[in-house]
């Protein structure tokens, strides 16, 4: 109970500023966290790949090539992606 109400009195207490700036984040914010989405999708598409072209190999599943194939051109797209939201950032950057 205690630590409820030291945490509503942190809250209260803080700067309405503060609270403005974390309701809307600056644009460099939604870069990055957009960089950071494309980043973690990558990385999903490419665990999916990796698994399904563990599978192939252990057990010989050829049946799971046109999925393989399927995953590996998400992969290709989240790629672009990621690299697409790179490339706005750094000339947002280069912009400011």
């Amino acid at each position: 109970m205690r630590h409820a109400i030291l945490f509503g009195i942190a809250l209260s207490s803080l700067n309405p500023a503060l609270a403005q700036d974390a309701a809307e984040p600056s644009e460099w914010d939604v870069r990055m966290r957009r960089v950071e989405g494309a980043s973690a999708g990558v990385r999903r598409a490419a665990e999916a790949v990796q698994e399904t072209a563990k599978s192939i190999n252990d057990n010989g599943a050829l049946e799971n090539l046109p999925l393989l194939s399927t995953q590996l051109s998400e992969l290709n797209k989240m790629i672009i992606s990621a690299r697409l939201a790179v490339s706005v950032s750094i000339e947002e950057a280069k912009r400011h």
